[in-house]
């Protein structure tokens, strides 16, 4: 079973976790929150988000995060990502993360809020911080740039599979083709990889 814990393409292939906002239709599985670069639009809306968390085919608060290249200044980016971490928390929901040049902020903040619900860095791409990331007991969910960045590539040794999720985001490529070379890199039967990130879909999106 292939398993698309980010996606804003719904295929309907196979399981697919839709990044969903105020206006869409509701598909099978998806996440909500107020993206950075749409605090502005939707931050009264903050309010409701409480009964769309609700829903049953709701399995994450995301994406959510820190911006400092688009959206509003970060101090407000700050207050309205605390407040959903704490709608996350209440609903028992994991949270998938937007984080563009602001690590050392959203470090400090889960160091600060304390989370009990998990994290994961959607769209990861920066090999440097790998370790920083997995140290902060966060997942790493990994895209299109495993297909053709080498540093993220050699990053992944360094990756262990029950810390590792997959996704295509907006992408224009298939989450079979980013299955397909985590496999070949991490040297296992796709087989394997298939059933070692079920069981951490099953563990962290426990809704």
């Amino acid at each position: 079973m292939l398993i698309n814990i980010h996606t804003h393409r719904n295929t309907g292939r196979q399981i697919e976790v839709v990044n969903r906002t105020f206006e869409d239709l509701v598909p099978e599985y998806f996440s909500f929150g107020i993206h950075p670069w749409e605090i502005e639009r939707w931050d009264e809306k903050i309010n409701e988000m409480s009964q769309v968390l609700s829903e049953e085919n709701c399995l994450a608060v995301g994406e959510i995060g820190l911006d400092k290249l688009k959206g509003p200044n970060l101090v407000r980016q700050m207050t309205i990502f605390k407040q959903q971490i704490q709608l996350a928390e209440q609903h028992k929901l994991p949270v998938i993360l937007h984080c563009v040049k602001a690590w050392n902020e959203l470090k400090n903040l889960k160091r600060e809020l304390k989370p009990k619900q998990p994290w994961i860095f959607h769209g990861f791409s920066k090999a440097a911080l790998t370790k920083e990331v997995l140290n902060e007991g966060i997942y790493i969910s990994l895209g299109q740039a495993i297909l053709t960045s080498l540093s993220l590539q050699n990053a992944l040794i360094n990756i262990p599979l029950d810390r590792l999720f997959l996704e295509t985001d907006d992408a224009s490529c298939t989450i079979e083709e980013i299955y397909q070379k985590v496999s070949e890199l991490k040297n296992i039967p796709l087989s394997e990889l298939e059933k070692q990130l079920e069981e951490n879909f099953k563990l962290v999106f426990t809704k």
